[in-house]
């Protein structure tokens, strides 16, 4: 037994230490595969709750990119949000405290960060469009419907889904539109309670919805109609009708009752 553990030792630290020079032997496509594979792994693990084995398997890959970070081809700031990322979501995966679901945030961080990193055509983040302007619907939704619990449960979501998407937005898109949608977000947030109350504030939320929907949607034709208003039409289409349906069947059952007295 004791020998073949001596064997393993053996071979993991040969492995190691062979590791820059298998790097250098691949292309860079083929290397960005495997460690997308790994965070996909990762992500699973975390799903299941396997936490301490997506931490140990999140720091073998972070530990991995800093090995072939010349086959990667990573900018400084790119290395420094991978690392930050990585770091984070290890934290995240240790801390006893937090929730499945923030710990999934924190993979999901990862698993589109290194997707955009990967990827040229269609990004992974692209596909959580609808995902991001959900918030937006429900705090107007909140807003028509003076439901402040609501409003303020959207604008929550809205700032843990940002969080989860921002690095990945970071890697393909510039600087000065990372600035708008932080600033749209920390608008929303500094001002829940003017938005609530105040047209003009509520005019900004629409515009914030817009520019998230431009970037995630890509909306070139202004003339085309609204991707948010329309789902927000179709929301309030469908509500009106299940209203209007139930309201039809509670007047017929009074009517039933008339017809026929002491029918329960």
């Amino acid at each position: 037994m004791r020998r073949l553990g001596f064997a393993v030792s053996i071979l993991c630290i040969l492995f190691l230490t062979a590791m820059p020079v298998y790097a250098s032997n691949h292309t860079e496509v083929k290397e960005w595969s495997e460690i997308n594979e790994l965070t996909s792994e990762i992500w699973e693990l975390g799903k299941i709750e396997r936490y301490n084995e997506a931490a140990d398997v999140l720091e073998f890959t972070s530990q991995n990119i800093s090995h072939i970070e010349e086959v990667l081809s990573l900018r400084p700031d790119q290395q420094r949000l991978v690392e930050y990322t990585f770091a984070d979501a290890v934290t995240s995966l240790q801390n006893p405290e937090w929730s499945k679901e923030k710990k999934l945030n924190k993979l999901t961080e990862v698993r589109l960060l290194v997707d955009a990193l990967q990827t040229n055509y269609e990004p992974l983040w692209k596909k959580t469009g609808l995902m991001m302007l959900e918030p937006f619907i429900t705090m107007k939704k909140g807003i028509d419907e003076k439901d402040t619990a609501a409003f303020h449960q959207a604008a929550n979501l809205l700032l843990e889904r940002y969080e989860t998407v921002r690095p990945a937005l970071m890697v393909d898109i510039r600087s000065d539109e990372i600035e708008k949608l932080d600033e749209h977000v920390s608008y929303v947030d500094s001002n829940r309670s003017r938005i609530l109350t105040d047209i003009e504030h509520q005019k900004h939320l629409e515009t914030a919805a817009a520019d998230f929907e431009a970037l995630f949607f890509a909306k070139k034709d202004n003339s085309e109609p609204s991707l948010f208003w329309l789902i927000f039409s179709i929301g309030g289409i469908i509500s009106s009708t299940l209203f209007y349906v139930g309201w039809r069947k509670y007047k017929g059952d009074k009517e039933e009752e008339l017809r026929v007295p002491g029918k329960r």
